[in-house]
């Protein structure tokens, strides 16, 4: 772990303890339980205590997202990223079996993520030593060590407060594009000269949200302007914000998404097929995959 983690603070080196990795200049102990780094220290995107019953619905809930995110990596992204033996990093990998499905694959693959509940989850990881929990604007490792990194569905929830109950509510924060744009730092800081970083999350300039729902695969209409969805043109200024050179194209989600829990309406049903028309389309029609006509944006930066 000392030749991979750096301190997230002071992106300095690492020493190994019986239990933990110790970052001398800041003085700071980072604790590793079953093999797994944790350099929150308590401020977790979430609040999970590993002792609580989960009810039988969140449990379905957590096996249907793995069939999502075998999907994931093997029909979309391993066919574009190839088996060459590539260093990657999935910058909020859930449940945590992308690392699992990457290294089978040939990478040298690791995962963060910012959840108590993913820690708790990615004891069955085979490859848990290789799974951090931490924060995606101030990455555990060193400048320039990744050459491809993947990113799904984590911008939109950064810069912004949620609020749970009976309905879904967002709302952006004072300074949703600071914090956007230093996240999005903290991902191509860790990434090599030429290499691509993937983004993919629902398109906040199509009017309506299957993702982001009290219910899943229920349709959330919502305002172009509410504030949470990012845009592919968000995207573009938050690159160039940070540095002009970068380039940023919208690709197609064709295989990307199955569509299993929209199904499970008649609207979803019927929405299925074009959608599916539609994303093949994008191949051809490149401008289709950052229009308000796609759905679901998947974005890939180059760094200069």
């Amino acid at each position: 772990m000392v030749d991979v983690y750096r301190c997230p603070n002071c992106f300095g080196p690492l020493t190994a303890g019986t239990d933990s990795l110790r970052c001398d200049a800041e003085n700071i102990d980072y604790p590793v339980v079953d093999q797994i780094a944790d350099f929150m220290r308590g401020a977790y995107y979430d609040q999970f205590d590993e002792n609580t019953v989960l009810t039988a619905e969140h449990r379905l809930a957590l096996e249907r997202e793995n069939d999502g995110a075998i999907a994931r990596i093997n029909d979309f992204y391993l066919p574009r990223i190839g088996t060459n033996g590539l260093r990657i990093l999935d910058a909020g990998c859930g449940n945590g079996i992308s690392v699992d499905l990457l290294t089978a694959a040939g990478h040298d693959a690791y995962g963060i993520d910012s959840s108590a509940l993913r820690r708790w989850q990615w004891r069955e990881r085979v490859h848990r030593d290789r799974l951090a929990v931490a924060d995606g604007a101030k990455l555990p490792f060193a400048d320039a060590f990744f050459q491809v990194m993947l990113c799904s569905g984590v911008l939109e929830h950064v810069g912004v407060e949620e609020i749970g109950g009976d309905e879904y509510r967002v709302k952006p924060l004072p300074n949703r594009d600071a914090v956007r744009r230093a996240f999005l730092a903290g991902l191509l800081r860790v990434l090599t000269p030429g290499g691509t970083l993937y983004l993919d999350f629902p398109n906040g300039a199509f009017p309506i949200d299957f993702w982001h729902n009290t219910r899943g695969g229920s349709a959330r209409f919502h305002s172009i302007r509410e504030g949470f969805l990012p845009t592919f043109a968000e995207v573009v200024q938050l690159a160039y914000d940070l540095d002009p050179r970068i380039t940023v194209t919208a690709v197609s989600p064709n295989g990307r998404l199955r569509f299993r829990q929209v199904r499970q309406h008649w609207y979803g049903r019927a929405f299925v097929l074009p959608m599916q028309l539609l994303f093949a389309s994008m191949h051809h029609l490149p401008r289709l995959a950052r229009s308000s006509l796609n759905p679901f944006l998947v974005i890939r930066l180059t760094k200069p």
